[in-house]
């Protein structure tokens, strides 16, 4: 599952209308893999509406989102002021951090991710 946010602008003066997430919701196809709709209507940027997809790849789901969100703001007068400014999954960048990072050494100078390297020759097949 993936959740992708789409960030929407509108006029500063028109908030986003109650009941988004269930227009949404009614303008996804059944085999678009959309399982759930969070918003947030007040977010600095702008609403971002969060879109939960199921989907075979993040550019599968990425794709979906905009399509459904196109269907809805082209389907509900209550969405006419709005446009999409933004699609996609966020990146988390401390995830990522931690995988560049070196890995942990155990008390013996091992790294603790990965098993020691053999030297001892073998094929790594089990003996029988």
């Amino acid at each position: 599952m993936y959740l992708v946010h789409v960030r929407l602008d509108g006029p500063a003066d028109v908030p986003l209308p109650c009941g988004a997430a269930t227009l949404l919701m009614d303008c996804a196809a059944p085999d678009d893999g959309l399982e759930h709709v969070s918003v947030d209507p007040d977010d600095a940027g702008g609403p971002v509406l969060g879109l939960f997809l199921v989907a075979s790849s993040l550019a599968v789901a990425e794709r979906v989102a905009a399509t459904v969100c196109t269907r809805a703001l082209a389907a509900h007068s209550p969405l006419a002021p709005f446009r999409m400014a933004s699609c996609g999954v966020v990146l988390i960048p401390e995830y990522w951090d931690v995988l560049a990072a070196p890995s942990p050494l155990d008390e013996i100078g091992h790294n603790m991710f990965r098993p020691p390297d053999s030297s001892s020759g073998a094929t790594g097949d089990l003996a029988e």
